[in-house]
């Protein structure tokens, strides 16, 4: 166990060296071996969840088929790509710089503080267990697989929300088009059907959706985000293939039906083959919900404001709200800046994370 007046030392400590640690979806396996440990050592209980079409387990603590809560945060981060030192934390004005640093690795160790605070012996009798999962960033097989096995009354998945409670998420759909046109000499534009302006005609179509025009008063408007789009050969011939790939958000209270249903009557209208690579339900959860009143409990009783937001993005809390789970994303640190190379955490915000944590998790303890 550790104390209160440590906690800053141990929060410093444990962040650094976890970012210290190389852990790309579908490379998790060094920072798995490195939290088995640390949590065996402090004698709570640690089991391993194997993840189909995975090389990596999701980590249980604590583990039970039915926990009145389940708190989540997950192992792995995007690859390095632009950051010039990934690894190595940097400590620059109150705040911890590093890859994964709040997305979620920060997150990680307020909770680990938290139950390190709390003690095994304590967890062991509790209704709480934590599941550390895999492939978050790509495409959420491990907590796709534990949802199926572990039903919760209630999930708080660990992520950047500057500390609000987020009782709204956007689902998404991932599309990739194949646009056809009609090639002639680049000069000769009208004997031609160019398919670069075909994929943009078609991003203004949807852009004007109803579906997509939509406000969400937790998350704002939905949204087209071209992810890439690759199109043309050469110079002087009007392109007569481009490929684009989307990112179209879908905000809650908006029926599976109308929203593909707009989508493919837009894509119906022009030469396009189309494939949907991913479709993931959006989700609100009131905020009278037992969950999310006794969040707002822990945060009054760490002297911090109770602010509700939504998230923006998939997490994966979404999977455990399909299957009934009271859901809730919540942690330290501001989601755009997740992904890039300016990404840190305020250690500020990692003690009153902590500290939060440790509030929640000893009321769901004593509300059973």
């Amino acid at each position: 166990m550790i104390r209160m007046e440590n906690l800053e030392a141990f929060l410093r400590d444990l962040l650094t060296r976890m970012i210290a640690i190389p852990s790309p979806s579908g490379e998790e396996g060094a920072l798995i071996a490195f939290l088995e440990s640390w949590f065996r050592e402090r004698g709570f209980p640690v089991a391993r969840f194997p993840v189909p079409d995975y090389p990596w387990p999701n980590l249980l603590i604590h583990p039970q088929p039915r926990p009145r809560l389940l708190i989540t945060a997950h192992l792995d981060t995007v690859p390095p790509l632009d950051h010039s030192h990934p690894y190595t934390a940097v400590e620059r004005n109150g705040r911890i710089y590093g890859l994964g640093s709040a997305d979620v690795k920060g997150g990680l160790a307020a909770l680990m503080a938290a139950l390190a605070l709390l003690g095994a012996e304590r967890l062991a009798g509790s209704p709480v267990s934590i599941a550390l999962t895999v492939d978050e960033e790509n495409m959420g097989r491990g907590a796709e697989a534990l949802a199926r096995a572990c039903r919760p009354e209630a999930v708080l998945a660990i992520e950047p929300t500057d500390l609000t409670i987020s009782i709204a998420e956007a689902g998404t759909m991932e599309l990739a088009l194949e646009i056809r046109g009609r090639p002639a000499h680049g000069s000769v534009v009208e004997r031609g059907q160019n398919a670069i302006r075909e994929a943009l005609e078609i991003l203004r179509e949807l852009e004007s959706l109803p579906a997509l025009q939509a406000q969400h008063p937790r998350i704002g408007r939905g949204a087209v985000t071209p992810l890439f789009i690759r199109g043309g050969e050469r110079a002087l011939v009007i392109p007569d293939r481009c490929e684009l790939h989307l990112d179209i958000r879908w905000l809650p209270g908006i029926s599976r039906e109308t929203f593909v249903g707009e989508i493919e009557s837009v894509l119906a209208r022009h030469p396009a083959v189309w494939r949907i690579l991913d479709l993931s339900p959006p989700f609100e959860t009131p905020e009278e919900a037992p969950a999310v009143q006794m969040l707002a409990a822990a945060l009054t009783e760490a002297s911090l404001p109770v602010r509700f937001s939504g998230m923006p993005s998939w997490t994966d809390a979404e999977p455990f709200a399909r299957y009934g789970a009271q859901a809730i994303v919540f942690g330290p640190g501001t989601l755009a800046l997740a992904h890039t190379p300016e990404e840190h955490v305020s250690i500020s915000e990692l003690i009153d994370a902590a500290r939060v944590f440790l509030a929640l998790i000893r009321r769901a303890m004593s509300s059973t």
